[in-house]
């Protein structure tokens, strides 16, 4: 319960992420402050599936990825409904974001989604080891703007735009078959760096 809840707490994080990236006008300054919803999640220890799911091997599973997605998905969904309750105009600029997420081919979103996890590995890898405080920051308010303004695909934040989004329910199956993949190959590029980086070291 403790894993779940530490992953509820996580999802209404990057709700704040989603929310304050869609309000900005400027992209640029959305995308830096869509780094603070991570800051807070590493300063406190919270339970975020693409920070977690590139030490899967080597923690066997410890804690347990699954519930951290599932905790993920329900606080960041229904962090998405309160705000699409609050702030409606939000809702049109996330269907905007999401049907062009969404004509891209699955082979571009895989790709996407592997180069996120490459960029979330290293933004906690880094929190964790990097021995200066501020490198811990810095590092964190690189990668994420990295991978928004490259256009790379974040499960959990996609799960946020997804519910401001959702438009009845064969769009809801649609847009959950996307955050699936996302997930999946999120899971591959940190997996992959991970584990690329703990051969380098010997």
């Amino acid at each position: 319960m403790r894993v779940f809840t530490k992953a509820l707490a996580s999802g209404l994080m990057i709700v704040l992420g989603v929310t304050v990236y869609l309000a900005c006008a400027n992209k640029i300054v959305g995308a830096f402050l869509f780094s603070i919803a991570l800051f807070f999640i590493c300063s406190m220890g919270m339970n975020l599936f693409t920070g977690k799911i590139g030490y899967i091997i080597q923690n066997r599973n410890d804690p347990n990825c699954l519930i951290i997605w599932l905790g993920n998905f329900v606080g960041c969904g229904f962090g998405a409904l309160l705000i699409r309750a609050a702030k409606p105009q939000l809702a049109q600029a996330a269907r905007e974001l999401m049907d062009a997420k969404l004509q891209n081919s699955w082979l571009s979103i895989a790709i996407s989604a592997v180069f996120c996890g490459f960029l979330m590995y290293l933004a906690v890898e880094n929190f964790a080891t990097n021995p200066a405080p501020v490198g811990k920051i810095v590092g964190i308010f690189l990668c994420i703007p990295i991978f928004i303004l490259s256009g790379f695909e974040h499960s959990i934040a996609d799960i946020g735009y997804a519910f401001l989004a959702v438009d009845g329910a064969a769009d809801g199956c649609r847009l959950l078959l996307f955050v699936a993949v996302v997930s999946i190959f999120n899971g591959v590029g940190s997996i992959a760096l991970h584990n690329l980086n703990k051969y380098n070291k010997g």
